[in-house]
């Protein structure tokens, strides 16, 4: 896995520290240059008349900034910082081409009504996105974070085994135990009381998972034993993840599902909202 440039999406809310420990614990361990982005999210141009504050703004925001990279002097890192007017998206996509970025590294908030700027960023950018959420990352500090034990689900699918290649190298880089997890969906005969001989064929729908599962361990040239786990993916990956107190999961931005070109697949979408920990997506 490459890693040479890296960038965090920075919002001065309650997540910044969280975010920039992660984002810095990857740097050191890449050696990458990090580099730091806040955006003024405008959905259309501002008239003349409110350059003057946007200015001002965009001033208190370089603040800021100066701040968290006067916090971040002791680590060593290459450090740049940005601060940009505009569509967020669209700003993000730019820096990230500009820069050459190779990882994004942001918060995670998730609005009922509506989708938050981080789920916006989330699911309309293809980059290995680092999302720091959850119990693990609330007590995360710059200096003192590790990360010891890595999951990553598949489905069999092209972008999981992307992901797993992915968790293989940053399982090597960080010195991290990886285990592999496969859901078997048997939840899709709930409601199939009369289907003929229903545990026979759940049994044999279970073994060929298995088999499948160690088929592709072996092609992806790894030696640790799979996991197989029964139930709704999402669910699954989350009490699985929790029960065995993992630090990261790594995981593909889309699977097997019925939607072609979806930038951010359903199962991936619900573990991001309840993991217990950061999540690296992989397109």
């Amino acid at each position: 896995m490459k890693i040479m440039k890296i960038l965090a999406g920075i919002d001065f809310g309650r997540d910044t520290e969280k975010v920039l420990a992660y984002a810095s614990y990857f740097a050191r361990n890449f050696n990458a240059s990090l580099g730091l982005l806040h955006v003024l999210d405008y959905l259309v141009t501002p008239p003349a008349y409110l350059i003057p504050y946007i200015e001002e703004e965009r001033r208190i925001v370089g603040q800021k900034l100066a701040f968290w990279k006067e916090e971040l002097a002791p680590t060593g890192l290459r450090i740049e910082a940005e601060v940009i007017a505009g569509r967020l998206r669209e700003s993000f996509a730019m820096t990230m081409k500009n820069k050459n970025t190779d990882m994004l590294v942001l918060g995670f908030m998730s609005h009922v009504l509506r989708r938050s700027s981080s789920e916006k960023l989330i699911k309309g950018l293809q980059i290995p996105m680092l999302v720091v959420r959850g119990d693990k990352a609330d007590s995360a500090e710059s200096g003192s974070l590790k990360v010891r034990k890595i999951l990553c689900p598949t489905d069999f699918s092209e972008p999981s085994g992307k992901a797993l290649t992915a968790a293989r190298e940053l399982a090597v880089r960080l010195s991290s135990q990886l285990e592999i997890v496969h859901v078997f969906p048997n939840y899709i005969f709930e409601q199939m009381e009369a289907l003929k001989d229903r545990d026979g064929l759940l049994k044999e729908l279970y073994d060929e998972s298995k088999e499948r599962l160690e088929k592709f361990l072996h092609a992806s040239g790894l030696t640790v034993p799979g996991t197989m786990e029964e139930g709704e993916p999402d669910r699954k990956i989350v009490s699985f993840a929790k029960e065995k107190d993992f630090d990261l999961i790594v995981m593909g931005a889309r699977g097997m599902g019925r939607i072609e070109g979806m930038l951010i697949g359903s199962v991936t979408d619900a573990v991001l909202k309840s993991a217990p920990c950061p999540v690296l997506v992989i397109h």
